[in-house]
């Protein structure tokens, strides 16, 4: 599962090597609210592959509030293709990878210790 928070740059790590065709593809992003099914389609460049391991791993930095609105649930899939702008996944060559993204408020990763009760008190019969 990939979580990103709104309102913040984001890695995310997937491994697109394995079903890859093209020597050198572009990556076609697409994210599909699961609730309201609005579509975000988006690129990626090669180039902007940030892995130390590209064989291995990719990993791409999201800007998330660039791309989402709201936050929820989103399954995504990942395609390749050698166009620099297409966001048709009917268009691209071929499907890399499929999962469920998770977007969250910044605050949903901020929480307060408040202590337990560590005196518990029980019935027996």
């Amino acid at each position: 599962m990939m979580l990103m928070t709104i309102s913040a740059t984001q890695s995310v790590y997937l491994t697109l090597k394995e079903k890859q065709t093209l020597a050198t593809p572009n990556y076609l992003f697409v994210f599909t609210q699961r609730t309201t099914n609005d579509v975000i389609a988006f690129v990626k460049l090669n180039a902007t592959d940030i892995s130390a391991h590209k064989e291995r791993y990719n990993e791409f930095s999201i800007v998330t509030n660039t791309h989402f609105s709201m936050e929820g649930e989103y399954h995504y899939a990942i395609y390749e293709q050698t166009s620099t702008t297409n966001v048709n996944p009917l268009s691209a060559t071929t499907l890399l990878e499929t999962g469920i993204a998770r977007v969250v408020p910044a605050s949903a990763n901020e929480f307060e210790y408040l202590g337990f009760e560590s005196e518990n008190n029980y019935i027996t019969r």
